[in-house]
């Protein structure tokens, strides 16, 4: 019978048309500030899924959404291809809130997601970007704790101590270096000349010690909430992370 001859071949158009189709999956979440500022009619939260499987690279945005705020905390949920996503590689969430184009408050550290025995759900807590410019940074001293979105485990770990005005010096774990950074409101700049030993590093230091100075490079803003400073690139995720020192 003609009708039946037609089921088989129906289906197998379907499902060659189903084939073409990414699956979706959706992690979700919150997102939150701590301080009791009131929200402005031009914020917008920006959230995105993150591959930080490469320590020495960029990290790579595999989905993104942008909401227009109303307050906190502010629910989201964000589709992504399940295609893009492979065991034992480490997926994170950041968020950022903007008011008009300036950054305004960002995630200061990392939110896994996905692999690695983590879940499809994080509650961000932002933090807010400097606003006194120099002053936040004036005679402090911090070691690095994540670099590149990597939690840092080493014996020597990159250090860096600000003086006034943006000069600073410090350690990359082996050589030592100074110079004056360009401060402005919640921008920064490091110098490409920074002044610098040239000692012969032994592993793992000499990998960490390129991995620090290259992305110091990357740095445009910077955030700081009590003992915690990130160092933010243009798009805004922290690419290194770094606690008070005594």
């Amino acid at each position: 019978m003609p009708g039946i001859r037609l089921v088989p071949i129906i289906g197998a158009a379907l499902g060659a048309a189903l084939g073409g189709v990414a699956a979706a999956g959706t992690v979700q979440g919150s997102a939150t500030y701590r301080e009791r500022i009131a929200v402005p009619p031009d914020a917008t939260l920006v959230v995105e899924l993150q591959d930080v499987s490469r320590a020495d690279a960029p990290a790579t945005v595999l989905a993104a959404q942008r909401y227009a705020l109303k307050g906190v905390p502010a629910q989201f949920e964000l589709n992504y291809d399940d295609a893009l996503i492979r065991e034992g590689m480490r997926y994170v969430l950041r968020g950022s809130i903007y008011r008009g184009d300036r950054l305004w408050f960002t995630t200061d550290t990392a939110y896994p997601v996905l692999t690695q025995g983590e879940g499809n759900a994080a509650d961000l807590v932002l933090v807010q970007v400097g606003s006194q410019g120099a002053a936040m940074l004036d005679n402090t001293s911090w070691t690095v704790a994540e670099l590149g979105g990597v939690a840092l485990d080493a014996e020597k770990k990159p250090e860096i101590v600000f003086a006034t005005d943006g000069v600073f010096g410090g350690t990359g774990g082996c050589n030592r270096f100074r110079g004056q950074a360009e401060i402005s409101g919640n921008s920064i700049d490091f110098p490409d000349n920074m002044a610098a030993t040239l000692m012969a590093c032994p592993p793992p230091l000499d990998e960490i010690e390129r991995q620090f100075f290259k992305a110091l490079q990357s740095v445009t803003t910077f955030a700081r909430k009590d003992d915690s400073l990130a160092l933010l690139d243009a798009s805004g995720a922290p690419i290194i992370l770094l606690v008070g020192s005594p």
